[in-house]
Formats: structure tokens, C-alpha cells, sequence
């Protein structure tokens, strides 16, 4: 007697990862349950450049989980490029692919309108995305999975010291300091820049920076990536006076990304000390006096030229074209002697007037 045996199918699915919203920390998480459904024929991650590079956090989960990765780079401010990406191969996988289902990856609630075109074109529309993703993209899911991240986390910084990279461009960012000698870095190729949100103190008021983070962590519309964290940061209209800038701030560290031209527009009398452009001769003199005084005082020791320059740059915020100004600034008034051949630094004692 034969006794007839229904098998089901394994599903094949379509694992689309939103990389700007979704830490890659959660890829362990993502693939184990994606396995529990079926079989990931397509896994796609999108997001901005600098989530693929070497000190992304998704270039580790593109070798452990063969993620194929969908960099893009947004010309304009506050526009989702990633997310029109994922959309539009979502639409491919929906009425051209043998897929029998489509998985988002994210806790942004735009894709809930994709989830509902995914289950009326008669595929499975699965999501997954954090404890905060909004009701109304799980409920737009056939099935809908809360991520929770396991085993090892997937640093976005290889290394303390890694530079960061631009979110709009993917380029290296330079640290730099504002005139108001605060600590920034500036990206040299596309001119954006990030800075922690303290910087607007003297623009913004401390109700106002509070309620900034607080919009921050409800992330209602998603940025880029943190250039320091790697988390998804949220665009926010900041208004100073009459001007009116969107940035990005991140909830989670409290920095801001602002595109080229932003800050200043937003704090016009703060400014950068480029490394490559000279802050003026008013400026220089103010570093003398303040250097003269920490160098007569025994506050700043140094041995030679070198160990000086580096003082400069460091302690003291110098430019690079106005350090060797200020070196012979101090030599000529002959506050410090340089030994033209050994390079060390002798502090003259100031003289008592007759």
C-alpha cells in the first residue's frame, strides 16, 4: 500500500537590507531567522558608501553572510536614495524573480506601503527591524520578525584610532576644530562636516538641544550613518534666528552631520580652522601672547622643534600654515632660542627692566 506524502516547498526568498537603518551587529540574527522561512536566493544590503568600506560595519557581514552590498551616494541632503534602491529591486523580485517571498530588513515605517504592494502582487511580504520599529510596518507584513542581536557584535571601527568616513561621499574625514576650538571632522571632497552637538550651545539653547535628541531617538525620518557610531541618524530642521537648516543628528551619540555650507549658515560666527587655510593674523597673535605665557610660566615644557609644532597643532589648535608664523614669531621676540642643528628648544628667561 503506497501512502501518498505532501511535501511542502521551501520557500525561496528576497532578503532586502535597509544598511542605514539596520546595525550590522543584527546580521546573526537576520540570517538565522531567514533560514527558519526558508532559502535567501537574494541577500541585498543598501545604504550609503561608507557602510561597505573597510571600517564599515556590513563589510564583515558581506563575507560571514555573502550579503551583496547596494552603495549609494546622495547628491542632495535629506533624500533616501538607499531606500528608493531597495524599493525599486524589491519590485523586480516581485513580478520578475521565482522568489516566493520578499523579506525587508528595517524600522523605517516608509516601507510599509512596499509590504502591502509585496502581499497584493501575491508573494509573502516578511520584515524584521528592532523593538521600535512602528506598528504600522509590522502590521503591513504577512509576518513580521523583531531582531535582537546575538553572539559577537559587528564593531562599525575596527580600531579606536580608524578614521571615519564621510556618510554622504565615503571619503575619508580629517579632524579639524572650529574657531571656538571645538572638535570637528571635515570631509576635504564633498565639504560636509560633524561635530558633537555641543558645538551649537551658543546658538541653540539647552531646550532646544534636548529636544533635538529626543526627535533624534524617535527617529521619525531616518538620515545617513553616524560617521562616529555607524548608527542610523534622524533628519531634523534646526532653526537659529531666521535661518533654517536640516541636519543629521544622531540619537545615540549626539553627533551632527552637516552638509556643505550648513554649519556655517547655522553659526555664523563660529567658523573652521581648515588645516589648510590660514586663520589670520589677529588669530596668531592672540596664540603668541597665550603661548608666551604658558612657555614662561613652566606650563608648557618643550624640547625641541618638533615636540613644538606638535604642541601647537594639538593643544593649541593651529592651522598648519600658520605654525612655522608663530615659531618665528616667538624666536624673534626671543621668548625661545632653536638650535639650527640639533633642533632643541631653549625658553629665554625674560629679564627684569633696569
Amino acid at each position: 500500500m503506497r501512502i501518498a506524502m505532501a511535501v511542502q516547498a521551501e520557500q525561496r526568498l528576497a532578503i532586502l537590507i535597509d544598511a542605514d537603518n539596520i546595525s550590522a551587529s543584527l546580521a546573526g540574527d537576520i540570517f538565522k531567522k531567514a533560514y527558519a522561512i526558508g532559502t535567501p536566493i537574494a541577500r541585498r544590503a543598501y545604504g550609503m558608501v561608507n557602510c561597505f568600506t573597510a571600517d564599515g560595519g556590513w563589510a564583515r557581514a558581506q563575507r560571514e553572510y555573502g550579503v551583496v552590498a547596494r552603495p549609494q551616494v546622495s547628491n542632495v541632503s535629506g533624500k533616501n536614495v538607499a531606500d528608493i534602491a531597495l524599493v525599486i529591486d524589491a519590485m523586480e523580485f516581485l513580478y520578475k524573480s521565482p522568489c516566493d517571498g520578499i523579506c525587508v530588513v528595517s524600522c523605517d515605517s516608509d516601507f510599509s506601503a512596499l509590504a502591502a504592494k509585496i502581499r497584493e502582487g501575491g508573494k509573502a511580504a516578511y520584515g524584521m527591524g528592532g523593538p521600535k520599529t512602528p506598528a504600522s510596518f509590522r502590521n503591513a507584513c504577512t509576518k513580521f520578525f523583531e531582531l535582537r542581536q546575538i553572539g559577537k557584535k559587528v564593531s562599525t571601527n575596527t580600531a579606536r584610532n580608524a578614521a571615519p568616513t564621510c556618510p554622504r561621499c565615503g571619503g575619508r574625514l580629517t579632524e579639524a576644530w572650529t574657531k571656538s576650538k571645538s572638535k570637528c571632522y571635515t570631509c576635504t571632497a564633498c565639504g560636509g562636516m560633524s561635530s558633537r552637538i555641543d558645538v551649537l550651545k551658543k546658538t541653540v539653547s539647552q531646550e532646544s538641544m534636548a529636544e533635538m535628541i529626543s526627535a533624534a531617538k524617535r527617529h521619525e525620518q531616518p538620515g545617513c550613518s553616524c560617521p562616529s557610531c555607524g548608527a542610523s541618524m534622524s533628519i531634523l530642521k534646526v532653526s537659529a534666528g531666521k535661518r533654517h537648516v536640516e541636519v543629521d543628528v544622531c540619537g545615540s551619540c549626539r553627533t551632527i552631520w552637516y552638509d556643505k555650507g550648513e554649519f556655517e549658515a547655522l553659526v555664523p560666527q563660529d567658523g573652521l580652522l581648515s588645516a589648510t587655510v590660514t586663520a589670520g593674523k589677529a588669530y596668531r597673535r592672540e596664540t603668541v601672547l597665550a603661548v608666551v605665557a604658558d612657555l614662561r610660566s613652566g606650563h608648557l615644557k618643550v624640547l625641541n622643534k618638533k615636540s613644538l609644532e606638535t604642541v601647537l597643532r594639538v593643544s593649541y589648535h593651529v592651522p598648519l600654515p600658520d605654525v612655522s608664523p608663530i615659531i618665528g614669531t616667538l624666536q624673534s621676540q626671543r621668548v625661545i632660542q632653536i638650535n639650527n642643528k640639533t633642533g632643541a628648544v631653549t625658553v629665554v628667561r625674560q629679564t627684569e627692566p633696569k
